[in-house]
């Protein structure tokens, strides 16, 4: 075994060692510390307390990206919110899951969020919405409408409806997109050819995958109808339903029984006695709501033996009319009545406003886009026709003035 030698003070044996070391090629880590990176410094962090019924919980988070965030918990840490709490230098927030709560901070963290299920979206949507992200917003409701389907749409539908009841719209424009549709088209092309515009803001988001649940209702109307979930609508949920034009449905019985089952429940709700009477008077003008004209005798006859909706002088004139009678005398009310029972549902439902790769045109069958088509060009028609009678009423108002 060979030894080294030589390595005495007097030898330059301490020297040599020194000379033979190998030489830094980084600087020290403490000077990566000095310019931001120490993973000690309190600074760089922030600690949230969530308060529970029984115990409370520590989540700690990077702080640049909260702040860098403009949300409500940047709010907080900058203390602008007027209910700022702190605790032992924690930032106190109340009423939230722990776990969707620490899953909300490392979103703002990482700009990644991974979904459980269609309820967890609508939890995190409903987070993002109290803490004003708006960008987590969008995504929730991009991720919705991908997975959207008719075993959970009313659960989706009715939780929309806590964010200020919002209305579906057919088509969002914002201020920018009205000068830009003022423009001719690109290239020439068609207006067909040309995509409609998407919702910008979350709100516009909001009312967009509200109006394609209601279209995917309209598409599978006869099994959402059967679902227990619609006996547990409120009565605006139900109304903004039942009163659709395209629900899809073999037969009006299949509104019928919904109505039927629907009153019979709001009826135990109110401790109201289970009568004619009552179950019209819930309903309201839902009653009024199916196409009783366009049903046969026989199913009619079959309706009134279940839930009698419509009152003893209505029945009969339905009925008179099913069986060929003509009738006479019939004041505006029933003559507007008598024409909502015959008109006949559209063949398709109206198409959804693309939101994912769900809602994409391509993905329904192509005589449901040309019917789509085919309706916005006729109300595009009869918008010109009534713009072009204002006109000419105003120029005649004008001539014999």
């Amino acid at each position: 075994m060979v030894r080294p030698f030589n390595t005495s003070a007097e030898n330059g044996g301490d020297q040599m060692q020194q000379q033979s070391s190998p030489r830094p090629t980084a600087p020290p880590l403490v000077q990566i510390n000095q310019e931001g990176d120490d993973f000690s410094n309190p600074d760089q962090y922030v600690d949230f307390l969530i308060l529970g019924n029984k115990e409370n919980w520590s989540v700690r988070a990077e702080k640049k990206p909260i702040l860098d965030s403009n949300t409500q918990l940047a709010h907080i840490v900058n203390g602008v919110g007027a209910t700022t709490t702190v605790v032992d230098g924690k930032f106190v927030v109340r009423d939230v899951d722990k776990d969707n709560f620490e899953i909300f901070v490392r979103y703002l963290e990482t700009k990644f969020i991974k979904f459980h299920s269609a309820s967890h979206m609508l939890e995190m949507l409903e987070l993002a919405s109290r803490f004003q992200c708006r960008q987590l917003e969008i995504h929730s409701v991009k991720e919705l409408d991908l997975n959207l389907t008719k075993e959970h749409v009313i659960e989706v539908f009715r939780a929309l409806w806590y964010y200020n009841s919002i209305v579906p719209s057919k088509a969002v424009v914002t201020g920018e997109q009205q000068k830009k549709k003022k423009r001719s088209p690109v290239g020439g092309r068609k207006k067909k050819d040309c995509p409609p515009e998407a919702p910008v803001t979350p709100e516009e988001y909001f009312a967009a995958l509200l109006g394609n649940c209601l279209q995917l209702i309209d598409m599978h109307a006869e099994d959402v109808f059967t679902q227990e979930a619609m006996l547990a609508l409120r009565f605006e949920e139900l109304e903004m339903i039942v009163k659709r034009d395209a629900l899809q449905m073999s037969s009006e019985m299949v509104l019928l029984d919904l109505l039927a089952s629907w009153s019979r429940e709001e009826c135990l709700r109110k401790n109201l006695e289970l009568t004619e009477e009552n179950r019209r008077r819930v309903l309201g003008a839902l009653c009024y709501s199916p196409r009783y004209l366009t049903m046969t005798r026989k199913e009619f006859e079959n309706a009134k033996d279940r839930v009698q909706l419509l009152d003893a002088t209505e029945s009969k004139l339905v009925g008179d009319l099913l069986n060929g009678k003509k009738t006479s005398g019939l004041s505006p009310e029933q003559q507007t009545m008598v024409a909502n029972f015959k008109q006949q549902r559209p063949a398709f439902a109206p198409m959804p406003i693309q939101l994912s790769a769900r809602s994409n045109p391509k993905n329904y069958p192509k005589k449901m886009r040309k019917a789509a088509e085919e309706a916005a060009a006729g109300g595009e028609r009869n918008s010109c026709c009534d713009r072009f009678c204002i006109s000419c009423a105003r120029v005649f108002a004008c001539i014999f003035d």
